[in-house]
């Protein structure tokens, strides 16, 4: 399992659980269900980001940018194409 990138502290992260199941009229379950069905939401939003980006680095010319963007765009799922026609 991957390690967050944010750790709250202890006792904030209990608030927030004690929040989460108040919230759901004291079931757990249907807490644990509203979580997962928002970080499924979290999940598809990333995604959609991503490809977004993806698009994005494809439709900015080589020339314009002039590698700006490589390190940003290279460290993950997203490559700069390399356009022969602009």
């Amino acid at each position: 399992m991957t390690r967050p990138a944010f750790e709250p502290a202890a006792e904030d992260l209990e608030t927030s659980v004690d929040d989460a199941i108040a919230a759901c009229e004291g079931d757990a379950r249907a807490a644990v269900r509203a979580l997962l069905v928002a970080l499924d939401h979290c999940r598809a939003e990333l995604e959609q980001r991503n490809e977004d980006i993806a698009q994005l680095a494809q439709d900015i010319s080589r020339g314009y940018s002039r590698g700006r963007w490589e390190g940003l765009l290279t460290d993950g799922d997203v490559t700069i194409s390399d356009k022969s026609d602009d």
